[in-house]
């Protein structure tokens, strides 16, 4: 660490009063000031006068209410992310114990999934959880694609992601790889070739996710000429139903093999290979890395790995038939 550095790490943090950030948090995000008055227990007035503190402080007009609607600066635009952040992270501190005992907890674990990783992984990963700590409460937050920070700052303890939304501002762990498969009913006339080739693939009708949220799936792979070419007649914005889709259908269904696994276990569906290899981003866990020694955290991450390691997505025997 040179010179500059140890300055830096050295100097003395400025005095901050965490009711002003309270208030501001409130101002920010609530539509009108009585609103954010009642979100911090505080009159009208009160709310009147930290708010003009605050446009003081920050030498900014910060919000406007002009006509009832609310109108924030740039300033205040991007404060509100990091205010936020800052109370969850003050909350945090203030919580923190090294102590963790799973079977006497009453904690709740908030995790922040999309719905495919919500079925494959934590339907397995949240029993595990309750059968060692039966105390503990469980919150499983739907995901913001795009927003991987915006989950810790609405209260997710965790996040299992897929890579291409990772946050380089969160600490990480993959968890398990991923490629693409086809599945298809088992009394599917293509059923029995193992591999599908190009003409096979594409000479097919297709059921798919929305463009938008097989986009989020998939990534730039949907630009390779295979995929954008597809016939699709069915979409849906349910992972779950893609399953129930293509039983008693000729329909073909794309997914990542670790998902087309769960739904081969559940129901008469043959996973074919594409014709071309196809990988996808790992899924991975993050947090915020001051929670990198909270036990808690690390209790979580144990059970992950524990289910993955007995249950996990890597099981070679995804082409057999069921």
């Amino acid at each position: 660490m040179d010179a500059d550095e140890r300055f830096a790490d050295d100097r003395p943090l400025r005095r901050v009063n965490l009711n002003d950030l309270y208030a501001l948090d409130a101002i920010l995000h609530a539509p009108t000031l009585t609103a954010a008055g009642r979100m911090v227990s505080l009159s009208q007035p009160a709310m009147s006068m930290a708010l003009r503190k605050l446009r003081i402080q920050f030498a900014d007009r910060l919000v406007s209410y002009a006509g009832g609607q609310r109108q924030l600066t740039p300033l205040a635009e991007a404060l509100r992310g990091r205010t936020r952040r800052l109370l969850r992270e003050a909350d945090d501190a203030f919580h923190l114990t090294m102590q963790f005992d799973p079977a006497t907890t009453e904690r709740t674990v908030t995790i922040a999934a999309p719905e495919s990783v919500q079925l494959l992984l934590l339907s397995h990963v949240v029993p595990s959880l309750l059968q060692q700590a039966p105390g503990l409460k469980v919150d499983l937050m739907p995901f913001d694609h795009g927003g991987t920070e915006r989950m810790f700052e609405r209260g997710a303890d965790m996040a299992l992601v897929p890579g291409q939304f990772a946050s380089r501002a969160l600490a990480s762990r993959p968890l398990f790889d991923q490629g693409v498969v086809a599945m298809v009913w088992n009394r599917h006339p293509l059923a029995a070739v193992g591999s599908l080739d190009r003409e096979q693939f594409l000479g097919g009708r297709h059921a798919a996710l929305f463009e938008r949220i097989e986009r989020n799936e998939f990534g730039a792979i949907l630009d390779e000429s295979i995929f954008s070419a597809r016939r699709i007649v069915v979409r849906t914005g349910l992972h779950s139903a893609l399953p129930r889709l293509a039983v008693g259908t000729d329909l073909i269904v794309t997914a990542a093999s670790w998902l087309a696994q769960f739904h081969a276990a559940m129901w008469p569906l043959q996973l074919l290979r594409l014709p071309g290899e196809f990988t996808l981003p790992p899924v991975v866990a993050q947090w915020q890395e001051h929670r990198g020694t909270d036990p808690m955290i690390r209790w979580l991450m144990a059970r992950i790995l524990d289910v993955l390691a007995r249950k996990g997505p890597t099981d070679n025997r995804w082409h057999q038939s069921r």
